[in-house]
């Protein structure tokens, strides 16, 4: 009877153990995403992604910390000035998601990140890059909405890069708008949705009316 008690007594301290890991890995995410919603330069992102990036070493069973230190650097990259300078950024970037993804398997959000990184690179040098890499962006935007046809980001950031590739074609915009508008749809939708998880992705919304609006 000691030992079963004993046993009750240390899976309970073991769960409240959990819990309180569980609770300072998601008040240090949300510190994390304060500062990402303040960053402002280059400096600052990489401020924010180096947080993030201890915060996923030492939850390596989590891919969001990854995710959002990805698109802090995603975020530097196009800031900063330089093509070497940019592709440093932009490689880190697509690094971390790929670890990320070796970790924890392949979503949505992640190969949506991916190809935001990518996007990056070619925008960076679009004269020598943008024939060969249009294909890659877009098909990887295309595998992350293959994942979840909802996803609103993996549907805007293809939007932004359908409205590049028919400027640098000359052709019109018909199909990028139809897009935008599809992703400010679906933002609309995931804004009603009740997610568990108050670390999910939820940026976007702000580029799908510009754009937008800029369709009009």
């Amino acid at each position: 009877m000691k030992k079963y008690i004993l046993t009750i007594a240390i899976t309970f301290i073991g769960v409240l153990n959990l819990m309180a890991n569980d609770s300072a890995y998601v008040e240090a995410m949300k510190t994390q995403l304060q500062q990402f919603d303040e960053a402002k330069s280059p400096e600052d992102f990489q401020n924010v992604a180096n947080a993030f990036a201890r915060i996923g070493e030492m939850n390596t069973s989590e891919w969001l910390p990854k995710y959002y230190a990805a698109f802090a650097l995603t975020n530097a990259g196009f800031r900063t000035e330089g093509i070497k300078e940019k592709d440093a950024f932009f490689k880190q970037a697509q690094d971390l998601i790929d670890k990320a993804v070796q970790e924890n398997g392949e979503n949505s959000e992640l190969v949506a990140m991916k190809g935001y990184a990518l996007m990056g690179e070619l925008a960076a040098d679009p004269a020598r890059r943008g024939q060969h890499m249009s294909g890659l962006v877009m098909s990887t935007f295309g595998k992350a909405l293959s994942y979840d046809p909802e996803n609103p980001r993996a549907m805007i950031l293809m939007a932004q890069m359908e409205q590049g590739t028919a400027k640098f074609f000359g052709t019109g915009p018909e199909k990028a708008c139809g897009m935008a508008k599809k992703s400010l749809q679906l933002f609309e939708l995931e804004a009603g949705y009740v997610n568990e998880n108050p670390l999910a992705p939820k940026w976007g919304k702000d580029m799908a009316e510009k754009m937008t609006q800029q369709c009009q």
